[in-house]
Order: structure tokens, then C-alpha cells, then sequence
């Protein structure tokens, strides 16, 4: 799941499988803020897809076992 919270000046990406999350400093721009925190998000080996219209991420160790075949 993907936040951005202008009172804090932060953009942050949760895992959809568990509790992991990681955060980046705004930008000015909040889309240019979101994009930032995709692209550092990709940068730390997150999975991020569409799945029947809805974006899902996923932390490293999740993308690892999602990759497996293993994570429902």
C-alpha cells in the first residue's frame, strides 16, 4: 500500500503480506513524491504489480517467496 502524508513529509510503501514498510522524504509535488518512493521502493528489491486493477507491493523478503510460488 502506498501513503503519502503531507503533515509529515513523507511517502511510504507498506508490504501487502506483512507488516514491513519503508518511507522517503515529499517532494514537492505530491506525484512526483509517490513516484520517488516507487522508485526507491524498486531500488530496495520491492515487487510492486496490478492485480485486477489494484497495485500490490511487496518487502524483498515477500517478493522472495512470491517468487517461489509460494505466498497466496
Amino acid at each position: 500500500m502506498l501513503k503519502t502524508d503531507t503533515v509529515a513529509g513523507t511517502a511510504g510503501i507498506s508490504c501487502d503480506s506483512c507488516r514491513t514498510s519503508m518511507e522517503s522524504l515529499l517532494d514537492a509535488d505530491p506525484r512526483a513524491a509517490r513516484d520517488k518512493a516507487v522508485r526507491v521502493a524498486k531500488i530496495a528489491r520491492w515487487l510492486i504489480e496490478k492485480h485486477a486493477g489494484t497495485w500490490q507491493h511487496f518487502c524483498p523478503d515477500c517478493r522472495r517467496t512470491r517468487e517461489r510460488g509460494s505466498l497466496l
